[in-house]
């Protein structure tokens, strides 16, 4: 219990930045970055809303497939080619949600999830670190990665007023390669305009 709040404590003063009085907010992404962007490769797919639930659009990195076995109309799930049948294949998952917090009220939204998170892990031998700070394209991003040992899950909550996109790596294998493939999904997610 003494070892949770610590954690605790230190995700909440970590996080702390991402205040909203503008002391000490996160580094939002330089214009030169946005703009330096490049399209997304040949080898890339970017996915909209058109085909499927999700309301944005993101770009897939390449050698990643959607799994039809795993997906659902609200969720969808990514895994590596050639890993289909892998007892275990390191996943990345998608899908949006609404909550009761305007985007000014953000700090609430972060804190509910901390204390989600902490009563999923009741009982459970698992190092909790949280960070915030923003997509390249100027989302603002919430950062959870839960460390079982055998297992490393990261949750990217990107937040918009009254709904978020949850982002979620679920990493087996300890690839870094896998981690950056959820990072460039996230980085390169875009809410669709409401009209």
């Amino acid at each position: 219990m003494k070892k949770i709040l610590i954690v605790l404590l230190a995700m909440v003063l970590l996080l702390a930045g991402c205040g909203k009085n503008g002391t000490s907010s996160p580094q939002s992404p330089s214009d030169e970055s946005v703009a330096d962007q490049q399209e997304p490769s040949s080898s890339e797919t970017e996915i909209s809303s058109e085909y499927n639930a999700i309301p944005g659009s993101y770009t897939v990195p390449d050698g990643w497939e959607e799994s039809e076995k795993h997906s659902t109309d609200s969720q969808i799930f990514y895994i590596e080619e050639g890993h289909e049948n892998d007892e275990k294949p390191d996943n990345i998952s998608i899908h949006v949600g609404k909550n009761k917090y305007s985007l000014d009220e953000h700090e609430q939204f972060r804190d509910a999830i901390v204390q989600q998170i902490l009563m999923q892990l009741d009982g459970i031998e698992a190092q909790l670190n949280g960070d915030g700070t923003y997509t390249e394209q100027g989302e603002l991003l919430y950062i959870f990665t839960i460390d079982e040992g055998d297992i490393v899950t990261t949750q990217y909550y990107i937040v918009k007023d009254y709904g978020f996109c949850l982002i979620q790596l679920t990493n087996f294998s300890g690839s870094e390669t896998t981690e950056q493939a959820a990072r460039d999904m996230v980085d390169s997610f875009v809410w669709d305009t409401e009209g």
